[in-house]
């Protein structure tokens, strides 16, 4: 990875906790917005899935560790309903985001250490396994957008347990989709 990704991948990391962190009143942009800026980077690397069967178990694995994390995240965020209009209230404070910095300082850790402490073990697995180098980032691609959906989805579902209203405004798919 380039310093521009390292730059990129950090600067989405904090944009995205900084609209989650603390109490909020999230709309149906706020829940969804993270999930269409990872699915957009995440397009470029999503496109060519390697057909290797070494390959998808790392891709598996990305996407298995992403719904793990994205269930401790479920777990550490508070939805509740405003008393006084119905609406949605999320809470999230240093537990929530100690759990997707270490998410975060995993996935930088693997990228830095593959193209400076543990290069040479990563190329001869890879090789000997047939694994493209594509495949670690799609699996990290995997594992991110897995996180974001799963706290997403637990998100609403939990609103809608609560009977805490969510503004839709102007996403016609997210009202079909609450229908």
């Amino acid at each position: 990875m380039s310093v521009s990704d390292y730059l990129l991948y950090t600067g989405l990391f904090v944009a995205i906790l900084a609209t989650q962190l603390g109490t909020r009143r999230p709309d149906a942009k706020r829940l969804l917005l993270p999930v269409a800026i990872v699915a957009g980077v995440g397009f470029k690397y999503l496109r060519d899935i390697p057909s290797v069967s070494t390959a998808r178990l790392i891709e598996a694995a990305g996407l298995t560790v992403g719904l793990l994390f994205g269930l401790a995240s479920i777990a550490l965020i508070t939805v509740r309903r405003d008393p006084t209009d119905s609406r949605l209230v999320t809470v999230a404070g240093w537990p929530y985001a100690a759990l997707w910095t270490l998410a975060m300082v995993l996935r930088l850790g693997f990228a830095y250490g593959s193209t400076h402490w543990f290069t040479h073990a990563l190329a001869t697995f890879s090789i000997r396994h047939h694994v493209p180098a594509a495949t670690y980032g799609t699996a990290f691609v995997l594992m991110v957008l897995a996180m974001i959906t799963v706290r997403t989805v637990g998100v609403l579902v939990r609103a809608r347990a609560q009977r805490a209203t969510v503004n839709l405004g102007s996403l016609r798919i997210a009202r079909r989709l609450a229908r």
